[in-house]
């Protein structure tokens, strides 16, 4: 996963990235970190995280809480969301998240 991760950040336009996946795996806080170093990136610990176009509750990266933010989701522009979990995340939690976002832009 982490390769597909660079492959995405160098072939990809992305304006922010969800990292999915249990705040205490290793995997996923590094897949976190690997993005966060050149875009926004919202470590989410389950689709539940996405509030609302609004607000998420997130793990910023580098921190050991989760915390609630506002204004996650720029308005009035076209937005290329990546997401990406952690190997032990289930895919249907990604599924949940995918309609999730998908709800936030209708």
């Amino acid at each position: 996963r982490q390769d597909a991760v660079v492959h995405l950040l160098r072939d990809k336009p992305v304006d922010l990235m969800i990292v999915i996946g249990g705040y205490n795996s290793s995997n996923t806080a590094n897949l976190a970190r690997i993005f966060a170093a050149s875009r926004p990136t919202f470590h989410i610990a389950e689709p539940d995280c996405l509030v609302s176009a609004d607000a998420i509750r997130h793990r910023p990266v580098g921190t050991k809480a989760e915390i609630s933010s506002s204004g996650w989701l720029p308005q009035g522009r076209e937005v290329s969301i990546g997401l990406t979990s952690g190997a032990s995340t289930p895919d249907n939690l990604v599924g949940v998240a995918v309609a999730r976002l998908a709800g936030f832009c209708s």
